[in-house]
């Protein structure tokens, strides 16, 4: 028979300070032991007894502090856990918790294990040679590459430059750093690419001449084609095709810095050929970025933290209570064998207490022993298809192990684990140990969340903003002219059946239910925040739509009660499936997704599909055309409005992504409609519309988006009366002398002065929760604006005050009318307005459309 904890402790005391060194000690100590020891000894023995009996009884108060004995050397933060006790007295808990603001690649800790994969075979599928090898003491950028972290993080949406400035904000001592510092040779990827890569990538480097590039000058110098100098490097490849295959590596790069080619700075990294199988460490500011400033921040998921009531070694056998596993198993898989050592849990506040709690005895194995099964899609069976048990309590970046257990300290040692992955799919969580988190018992834990349901949710929980991730010279897909299709009014009978734009609604809805919750309407999401906190809550029900959607909040609210349960869940509060029938019952679940689905196909219809470059419907929609749509639908239901087209961004625990998700949806939906598509293109009349309220992306009441409606001009107004500092073109920076691309005009003006529109047009983007010192935010543009004026024309307006912004996507504006004010958000060190112009995806100078530019 296994000893208690109070007694297995009092042993250990005995035999390591109490009883003689001649002793022979057995686990199995006998009563009459203890009155065979000399009497002081028995005397000791009995107040450290009496000690260890009381002390078990006692509630302490837990601090995260005092009981969490290491914490890898990451920088931490302390979160507080407010609950109450069983007679209802508030209680308080303090918990260590790494802090991601200030976390990089190369601050985590180094691997403690060497390893290797030969991933040839796949090379195939993926596209490129996963294959390599990691060595003990190398800290994550060193073995990890961007591609590994796409799914999860979304890197390739960064540029250099948004990277090192955030870098600077984020950590004092890389204060300084420009991109004048950075050498151009530390950038290899920029090094791997040919001429015809880096001028497709980078915009506008083929319109300059070869002498205002100095790196592009010096590998052309080594060739045989004379003086090209006063050439456009465009030219130049165009007359001799076969120096687009000379890679810019090829000459000395440890010469120039990174803003030698322009525009390079701002380049999202997703435009360079290979980035996926670049090293984090190679990419100039990527190891030093924060994981909360990536596009896709690492957070806490859920809120569940528990305490650590017993430690026990791999003597244990046969564990079925357990909270660990993997997301393809589950996280509540046992351990059925012998070495199942673990870590048993309990509420936070049933410590020392007799009664038991909900959550009394939950185990978390040890990964040190027991491996389950991981991976998916093309790199399932790397290393066997097995990782450690244990769970994902930050996202799919990492998994959290339980190391090793040491029943003699009463302390735990946790472990991360990575993995890695391509579009294709992901290997097991097998590279590591890298150390984390040392407890002991009684310390708090954050576990994350329980419910199974949870896990498997797929929806992400807000919307996603549109991808402009890297500074004023990024060149953004081609916009949609502002009207695109002809809308046919439905008949009555059609817009009360199930079809819309010759999708079958009914079917759809059912496929996306079988992704979403197997069809069921009891199920509910993790809380989380998204847009810097504005938009909190759950994902409800069938179709796992968002707390804080609009047809779902007017559902919710129309019920007695209905505004407090919204609170409770804004505020991260708990709740039942009882609660979520009463509040927001099947019928209101139909009702209110199929209004967003409308809603959806509506907008989708009218929009260029950027993979195709013709709009998703046109005025003979064929069956392909119809398919796109669908795809696309199911996507924005997925990852939002704005989530990139067939995207690789995944959900939290990396199962779904964008793409794969539109594609199963669009298998389910054939299946579910028959194998077919209907063939009638329709709109529903305003007499067939939703009770629901608008979707805030609707336009404005009368707004039109046909190009008669615009009223647009080729003679755009002035958007601020402020002071022009910068024009558009190649310019002198009048403090440090670089030369660089200026790709809009800059106006100076007082904070909150007014921003107007320079031409009638409908508002495509809006980018409004930066708040000023916030310099990646909004991709480097901070809050910013942007209005399509039809025949492809569009103007963007950047750096605008928090709060400011009058307008939503859809509306229509008219020329002059005031839309926000000028601010500083993004990359900005002083108030002014950041004005650029575009004509079909091009940026243009300004000029050409009658505005003047400072002398």
């Amino acid at each position: 028979m296994r000893l208690t904890k109070t007694n297995t402790t009092f042993i250990y005391f005995l035999k390591t300070f109490l009883l003689p060194s001649k002793t022979n000690f057995k686990e199995s100590v006998e009563p009459t032991m203890i009155r065979r020891l000399p009497r002081y000894w028995r005397f000791l023995t009995c107040i450290f007894s009496a000690f260890l009996i009381i002390s078990s009884f006692l509630t302490f108060p837990v601090s995260a502090v005092g009981q969490t004995l290491s914490d890898g050397g990451l920088p931490t933060r302390i979160w507080e856990v407010k609950s109450a006790d069983k007679q209802g007295n508030p209680t308080k808990t303090n918990v260590l918790l790494p802090d991601w603001k200030q976390i990089t690649f190369s601050q985590m800790p180094p691997i403690s294990r060497s390893g290797s994969i030969n991933a040839s075979e796949y090379t195939q599928a993926v596209g490129y040679d996963l294959s390599r090898s990691w060595q003990t003491g190398q800290t994550p950028d060193q073995y990890m590459k961007l591609g590994d972290i796409s799914q999860a993080l979304q890197p390739e949406l960064l540029s250099v430059g948004a990277m090192l400035g955030t870098s600077r904000f984020a950590n004092a001592q890389a204060t300084g750093l420009n991109l004048n510092q950075v050498a151009l040779s530390t950038f290899t990827l920029v090094a791997e690419q040919t001429l015809d890569q880096l001028v497709k990538a980078v915009p506008f480097l083929g319109q300059f001449n070869v002498r205002d590039v100095a790196p592009v000058a010096a590998l052309l110098g080594t060739s045989s084609v004379g003086d090209v100098s006063d050439l456009q490097i465009a030219q130049v490849l165009a007359q001799n095709p076969q120096l687009g295959q000379l890679k810019l590596g090829e000459t000395d790069l440890s010469r120039y810095s990174v803003s030698s080619i322009p525009n390079l700075d701002s380049t999202p990294l997703q435009q360079f050929t290979g980035w996926q199988n670049t090293f984090i460490k190679d990419v100039p500011g990527l190891n030093t970025l924060p994981l909360a400033a990536m596009p896709n921040p690492i957070a806490e998921l859920g809120s569940l933290v528990m305490r650590i009531d017993m430690v026990y070694g791999k003597a244990e056998a046969k564990r079925t209570n357990t909270v660990s596993g993997s997301d393809v198993q589950g996280f509540s898989v046992p351990c059925e064998g012998n070495d199942c050592a673990y870590i048993e849990l309990d509420d936070l506040e049933n410590q020392g207490r007799a009664a038991r709690g909900s959550l009394e005895g939950k185990q978390w194995i040890s990964g040190k022993y027991q491996e389950v099964e991981g991976g998916r899609g093309c790199l399932k069976g790397v290393n066997g298809g097995k990782e450690p048990t244990g769970r994902l309590p930050f996202g799919s970046s990492f998994k959290v192990v339980v190391w090793d257990t040491d029943e003699t300290t009463d302390s735990v040692t946790t472990a991360l684990f990575f993995r890695f992955c391509s579009f294709c799919g992901c290997t097991p969580y097998f590279i590591g140990p890298v150390p984390f988190f040392t407890y002991r018992v009684n310390s708090p834990i954050f576990v994350g969340t329980l419910n199974e349901r949870l896990v498997t949710a797929a929806s992400m929980p807000t919307q996603v903003q549109p991808e402009v991730m890297s500074s004023s010279a990024s060149t953004p897909k081609p916009v949609q002219d502002a009207v695109s299709t002809v809308n046919i009014p439905c008949s009555p009978a059609k817009t009360s059946g199930a079809s819309l734009q010759g999708i079958n609604l009914d079917a759809l809805g059912r496929a996306i239910a079988l992704i979403e919750s197997d069809g069921q309407f009891d199920g509910f999401g993790l809380y989380v925040c998204a847009d810097k906190g504005q938009n909190c809550g759950r994902a409800l029900g069938k179709y796992q739509d968002m707390s804080y959607n609009p047809y779902v909040v007017k559902a919710i609210t129309s019920k007695p009660g209905g505004e407090a349960w919204l609170l409770k869940i804004r505020s991260g509060g708990e709740i039942t499936k009882q609660e979520l029938f009463q509040f927001y019952p099947p019928a209101d679940q139909q009702a209110a997704f199929k209004a967003s689905l409308r809603d959806k196909i509506a907008s989708t219809s009218k929009q260029i599909d950027s993979k195709t470059g013709k709009p998703y419907l046109g005025d003979s929609p064929s069956e392909t055309l119809r398919e796109r749509l669908i795809k696309r639908v199911a996507q924005k239901h997925f990852g939002g409005e704005y989530s990139k087209v067939d995207s690789g961004a995944s959900d939290i625990y990396g199962r779904l992504s964008i793409y794969t998700y539109g594609f199963d949806a669009l298998k389910r939906y054939k299946s579910e409609a028959g194998g077919t598509l209907t063939n009638t293109a329709c709109t529903p009349t305003a007499s067939a519309s939703s009770s629901l309220p608008a979707s805030p992306t609707t336009q404005k009441s009368g707004a039109s988006n046909s190009s008669s409606a615009l009223k647009a001009t080729n003679n755009y107004v002035k958007p601020s009366n402020g002071l022009i500092t910068s024009n558009f073109g190649w310019q002198t920076h009048p403090v440090t002398g670089v030369r660089k691309m200026q790709n809009g005009l800059n106006y100076t003006a007082d904070i909150g002065s007014s921003v107007k529109a320079a031409d009638a047009g409908v508002v495509k983007s809006v980018v409004s929760n930066c708040s000023r010192g916030e310099s990646s935010c909004g991709g480097g543009y901070g809050n910013w604006i942007e209005i399509d004026h039809g025949n492809g024309r569009t103007t963007r307006y950047a750096h605008l005050l928090f709060g400011s912004v009058k307008v939503n996507p859809g509306d229509t504006v008219s020329q002059g009318e005031v839309i926000a004010g000028i601010g500083s958000t993004g990359l900005s060190t002083a108030p002014h307005l950041y004005f650029e112009t575009r004509s079909s995806g091009s940026l243009v100078n300004p000029s050409q459309f009658g505005l003047m530019q400072a002398n």
